[in-house]
């Protein structure tokens, strides 16, 4: 799949790995939904993306919150609907249940590890392989 013109959506995308993949996902020519727990670490994220000429939106969500999640899932709606998503610091299973509220028919990808040699960056760049060859509705957890 051809990453540009994509919604994707990063949870967790304000810090660390999370932030690495929304970078490298507008680098990439996709829109990105970035949600984060901490509202100003969203905003700071989606403003650095901009400069990519790609268009960004933030959103403040706690993955472990569903009401959160059901506003996150509706601002998607919003936007058209994702069509990929990444969900950081979270368990594989409640990774799961935070695609179901994003996504139709999610399929799960992969879950990485966030412990990869070269750290965020490295695992930012395996993530963004994978995106770049799933197909829509599909979900990489970063545990």
């Amino acid at each position: 799949m051809h990453l540009r013109w994509k919604l994707c959506v990063v949870l967790g995308g304000g810090t660390g790995v999370g932030h690495e993949v929304s970078l490298r996902l507008a680098r990439a020519g996709a829109g990105v939904l970035v949600a984060d727990p901490d509202l100003t670490l969203a905003e700071e994220t989606a403003a650095a993306l901009r400069g990519n000429r790609v268009s960004t939106w933030s959103i403040e969500a706690d993955p472990a919150d569903d009401r959160e999640l059901e506003l996150l899932a509706a601002r998607a709606r919003d936007l058209g609907g994702a069509d990929l998503v990444v969900v950081t610091g979270v368990t594989p299973a409640r990774g799961k249940d935070v695609a179901a509220a994003l996504l139709a028919e999610p399929q799960l990808v992969g879950v990485l590890a966030d412990d990869q040699p070269g750290g965020d960056a490295r695992t930012a760049i395996a993530v963004v392989d994978l995106l770049g060859t799933a197909d829509a509705g599909t979900v990489v957890v970063v545990a």
